[in-house]
Parts: C-alpha cells; sequence; structure tokens
C-alpha cells in the first residue's frame, strides 16, 4: 500500500506473518489494509467502535476488493471478537490505559500484540509484562512527533507468584518471583548516580527503563535519544518558568534516560 506514514509502515514490518490480525481501533482501515497487502495475515479483523470511522474502513475495503479478506466490525474493544476467533491484535492511535482496559479481561487468549499507544507508556509495559514478552520496543518519527512501537509475545511460563503493583488507575496483578526494589550505583551522564531498580524473574528492571523502554535503551535507539533530548530542553525551559517538584522529577528520569546513549 502506496502512501503509509512512518508510523503505520513500521508496525506492518514489524508485525509477523500469522493467520489472521485484529486490528482494535481501525479507524479507516488501512494499517488492517496494508498489513493484508504486505502478506502478514490471509484473514483481518477491523474492528472500531465509532460507526463513521467503520464506514470510511469499509469503504477503503470495498475498493480494494478485500470484503472476502477483511471483515469489519462494529464494537467495544474486544466486543467484536468472539472468544477464540482471533489470536494475533494491534491497538494502536488510543491512551495506554485505554488498552490495558481493553486487554485486561482476556489477554491470556492471544499470541501476539502489537501496540503503539499515546500515553502512559510505563503502566503498559508493567501491565504486558506478565502475560507477554517484549521482542521488539523502537520509535518513530513522523511530522514532528514521536511514537512507540511494541511488539509483544506471549510467555510461556505462567506458573510465577503474583504480586500486586499499583498503576494508578487499577490494582494489576504482576505476577513475578521477586518485586523488592532496590537501590544500586550507575553511571548516568558521566557521574555516578543511585537509581531504584526492580527484580522481575531475574531481570533486573530501573523505573527510567519502564518508562522508555529496557530495548530501546540498551540498543540505544537514535530517535529515543532525540526525543529524550527534546524533552530535556522542554522541561529545563519549564523549570526556570515553573520550579515545580514534579518537572523536576521528570527531567532527571530524561537525564538518567539519556545516561543510557554514553
Amino acid at each position: 500500500m502506496k502512501g503509509l506514514g512512518a508510523r503505520i509502515q513500521t508496525m506492518v514490518d514489524l508485525y509477523p506473518v500469522v493467520d489472521s490480525i485484529a486490528d482494535i481501533g481501525c479507524d479507516h482501515g488501512y494499517t488492517a489494509i496494508a498489513l493484508f497487502e504486505a502478506g502478514k495475515a490471509e484473514k483481518l479483523f477491523a474492528c472500531d467502535i465509532g460507526k463513521e470511522p467503520l464506514e470510511m474502513a469499509k469503504k477503503n475495503v470495498r475498493f480494494r476488493g478485500l470484503e472476502d479478506k477483511i471483515s469489519c466490525r462494529l464494537g467495544n474493544g474486544l466486543e467484536a471478537l468472539e472468544k477464540g476467533e482471533c489470536k494475533h491484535l494491534l491497538l494502536s492511535g488510543m491512551g495506554g490505559m485505554l488498552m490495558i482496559q481493553i486487554l485486561e479481561k482476556r489477554i491470556e487468549e492471544f499470541e501476539t500484540i502489537l501496540l503503539s499507544p499515546q500515553s502512559d507508556y510505563e503502566k503498559l509495559r508493567r501491565f504486558l509484562y506478565p502475560y507477554m514478552e517484549l521482542v521488539e520496543d523502537c520509535y518513530v518519527k513522523e511530522k514532528n512527533k514521536f511514537y512507540r512501537i511494541l511488539l509483544a509475545k506471549k510467555r510461556r511460563n505462567s506458573d510465577r507468584e503474583k504480586n500486586t503493583l499499583d498503576t494508578g488507575a487499577k490494582v494489576l496483578e504482576l505476577k513475578a518471583t521477586n518485586s523488592d526494589a532496590e537501590r544500586i550505583s550507575m553511571n548516568i551522564g558521566g557521574k555516578e548516580s543511585e537509581i531504584e531498580r526492580t527484580t522481575l524473574d531475574s531481570f533486573e528492571i530501573s523505573k527510567v527503563e519502564w518508562e522508555f523502554g529496557w530495548l530501546p535503551l540498551a540498543k540505544k535507539d537514535p530517535v529515543l535519544k532525540e526525543l529524550l533530548e527534546d524533552e530535556e530542553r522542554h522541561l529545563e525551559e519549564m523549570l526556570l518558568k515553573n520550579p515545580q517538584k514534579v518537572i523536576a522529577e521528570k527531567l532527571e528520569r530524561v537525564k538518567e534516560g539519556l545516561g543510557y546513549f554514553g
């Protein structure tokens, strides 16, 4: 499909080849069409809660003669899908907390989930962690706007202890062998700093890694670096005009993130 933006193109490129994919919140259906035309699945479900965008999706599907390949369905979240009908999802263009609300009761049904959240990135990563392994976590810039794209695959070992983690919206169950926080020293921006890390399944994840993603930080994602540099400049300007603690704390996390880039 020609003329795709960087965000949709990256989502299409990252998605593995599977039997079927459900695009939840499909809007005008461009992503579902692009996934089919790229050979990512033989059957697509384009689902949306809005009647008007779904009608536009139907028109776009008909225009390409794909009515027998892409099923357009009206429904709230996963209500448009019957249990077991599709094991691979795509969610984009919505906040992380809405994604959590959509997934929380049925997440264990799905093998693959690709997400492009607009907010609450840390909460979303924490929610996914017990159930799904993040195999891709990257940043894309399109028209001066930054997007996060996460590809998660179902975990096979489900016999973990359950620990409780408050995400701010509700109490989520975090299955982990050890969720105790500890303070460790780390070189951040050329100086020794103490940061908090959480041990989960013998994998230590710091707060900044939950927020910005341990994979893109480890890979030194250049788009993430650009985002952090922009955030640093913006927050420093804000702090001069309005020296609030919350702004200072956010700036500290951004600087900590930049420390991963050396």
